[in-house]
């Protein structure tokens, strides 16, 4: 029988392989002559082109070695942690947020491949960080909020797998097939959210009950 630390490990260790095959898979699909060829056009975000998708997507996943930079291995939490629910809540008041595709429009002016490249590098240097992080790692995020890694690795599945679905349909191509555990704890986030935001039975009305619901539970975000 597995200790609860052991069970910890095994956790922590498969959200963030999720992560990297996440992250692999959108360097394999902004490679594409396909995304080259549309680099400049509209995708199906509004206001971004296919190359600022791309650029936010490589930016939202280098994020987590960013704050793993900046933030001591030591750090311990003065208040309670931020989870992957109460991040998004904080994220969409933060003032990044407004500037997020002017940020991605600037950085995708490298162009297609060495946008590609640099996705294929994050991919491998994730793959050997999250290796080598312990299970308890925290990371500072949202002006210095901490959060465990873990969760951090969470809300980057929510950034990644969603954002590599935005391209696939960008560029007419099919969505990578990934791990399907990554769209369940995708659905979970994204429940709590909503749960968060109109209580359980307004999300039970949204889920089963459209006579009742208010019709504004989903989208969360």
């Amino acid at each position: 029988m597995s200790t609860p630390a052991a069970a910890l490990a095994n956790d922590s260790a498969r959200v963030r392989a999720l992560v990297v095959e996440a992250v692999t898979q959108a360097a394999e699909l902004i490679a594409t002559p396909a995304a080259a060829e549309r680099w400049d056009e509209p995708s199906a975000l509004k206001g971004m082109t296919v190359g600022a998708l791309s650029a936010h997507l490589v930016r939202a996943a280098g994020a987590t070695i960013a704050y793993l930079d900046r933030t001591p291995p030591d750090r311990r939490p003065d208040d309670d942690l931020l989870t992957a629910v109460t991040y998004f809540h904080a994220a969409v008041d933060s003032p990044i947020h407004d500037q997020i595709k002017d940020v991605s429009a600037t950085e995708s002016a490298i162009g297609h491949d060495a946008t590609a490249a640099k996705c294929r590098q994050l991919a491998t240097d994730l793959e050997t960080r999250l290796a080598d992080e312990p299970a308890d790692r925290l990371v500072a995020a949202l002006g210095g909020r901490l959060l465990t890694l873990d969760d951090f690795c969470r809300t980057r599945l929510i950034e990644v797998l969603l954002h590599l679905d935005d391209l696939a349909v960008s560029i007419g191509q099919p969505r990578p097939a990934t791990d399907p555990e990554g769209a369940a704890i995708i659905i979970d986030i994204c429940i709590n959210i909503a749960r968060d935001r109109n209580g359980d039975w307004g999300v039970l009305y949204a889920l089963t009950r459209a006579e009742r619901s208010t019709g504004t539970i989903f989208p969360v975000f």
